[in-house]
């Protein structure tokens, strides 16, 4: 039973990550058909819209989620982005395809629903083990959805993508309604001063720091990597795809084997990711840049293995919808501040800049996370 609702939350999760990580990319073809007079800023507008929609309303639908069900939640996620779809694959306008992103940013959030499901019908070390295969379908998300939308492209099709994609939410939906409930917690007598934390471990907040700042050390490297690539000389997209792709695919084939491991690594998993990126920083040729992007993607994984060790320890019965929303919501804010800051400092300081920026963050976050592991007490692999 355990291996089906697994099985289930994580094929479902993969099917809206698909959907929600693959078609950001072509935005810009998207954007041309449906509004070719629009300014070229409201690209990028559009393109964080709906990360911004889900910063905002996880930890609102984190508390909804400990009060009325995680499970009914995780269905809510898929529903909202099947809605949010739908409606954007059938814009006529541009105010029309706005309220669509609108709505999938603030009725989806099916990574952080999918965690606080699982951290209701597991624990400890298996709980830490299903955090990190849900990562690993965003990671796989991430891969395979540009590469099979890009083909669909290929092809022409345009906004009738969103239709199409819509599907795949939809039957993520199906596939968790057979799932078992869990039981949600009622706070009919809870005081009103209760705060946004409350019930929460009491180091939440270095927890989401940490998280906030590797989340940030992770994405502000990336909007600039093509210019980053060709001016060290290499002309091949292709090659340049394959290199901006391989900490996930560091991610993909090392899982299995890291996750073994008992004791917890954030801290060399930041190490590394700080050594990757100030090198990446002082790269004057390409050649070295394979083995660093192989780098980054060990300091990635390590991370990320080690952050959901310090999630499941601090998992509680009946606030983990809260725990996850607020998690989320970290990554989230993090990304759109990554996003920005990825622009100022590359017009500014030149554009391997963002990646002296990722490594000061992520020791910052090695500062901050040490704590963390003092505290926390060790679980089985």
């Amino acid at each position: 039973m355990q291996r089906r609702l697994i099985a289930s939350v994580l094929l479902g999760h993969y099917l809206s990550a698909f959907t929600a990580l693959g078609i950001p990319l072509y935005l810009p073809r998207i954007l041309a058909d449906l509004a070719p007079d629009a300014p070229g800023w409201s690209i990028g507008v559009l393109f964080v819209l709906p990360t911004l929609c889900t910063a905002l309303a996880a930890p609102l639908w984190g508390r909804w989620a400990d009060r009325r069900g995680c499970r009914l939640s995780l269905l809510r996620a898929h529903a909202g982005l099947f809605t949010g779809f739908l409606l954007a694959g059938f814009s006529t306008n541009l105010p029309m395809f706005v309220l669509a992103l609108i709505i999938q940013g603030t009725f989806g959030g099916a990574m952080a629903a999918s965690n606080a499901y699982l951290a209701t019908q597991f624990k400890d070390g298996d709980l830490s083990r299903a955090l990190n295969w849900t990562q690993y379908s965003a990671r796989l998300a991430m891969i395979s959805g540009p590469i099979l939308l890009g083909l669909m492209t290929a092809q022409g099709l345009g906004l009738e993508l969103y239709r199409y994609l819509a599907w795949l939410p939809l039957l993520a939906f199906v596939m968790i309604l057979p799932l078992p409930a869990d039981t949600p917690r009622h706070q009919a007598n809870a005081s009103k001063a209760e705060g946004p934390l409350s019930q929460l471990p009491t180091d939440m907040p270095r927890l989401l720091l940490v998280q906030f700042l590797f989340s940030f050390a992770m994405v502000v490297t990336f909007p600039y990597f093509v210019p980053y690539g060709e001016a060290l000389g290499i002309g091949n997209d292709a090659l340049i795809g394959v290199l901006y792709s391989l900490p996930h695919l560091v991610y993909l084939i090392a899982l299995p084997w890291v996750q073994r491991h008992a004791s917890n690594l954030l801290l060399p998993g930041l190490g590394l990711l700080a050594a990757s990126n100030a090198l990446q920083f002082w790269s004057t040729q390409a050649e070295p840049l394979f083995a660093l992007r192989l780098l980054s993607g060990a300091g990635m994984l390590l991370g990320f293995v080690g952050l959901h060790r310090c999630l499941s320890q601090r998992s509680r019965q009946g606030s983990a919808g809260r725990l996850f929303g607020w998690f989320d919501a970290s990554g989230k804010w993090a990304g759109t501040a990554a996003g920005v800051t990825a622009g100022l400092v590359s017009q500014t300081c030149g554009i391997a800049s963002p990646f002296l920026v990722a490594c000061l963050a992520a020791v910052a976050a090695m500062a901050l996370a040490r704590p963390l592991l003092m505290t926390s007490r060790e679980i089985p692999a």
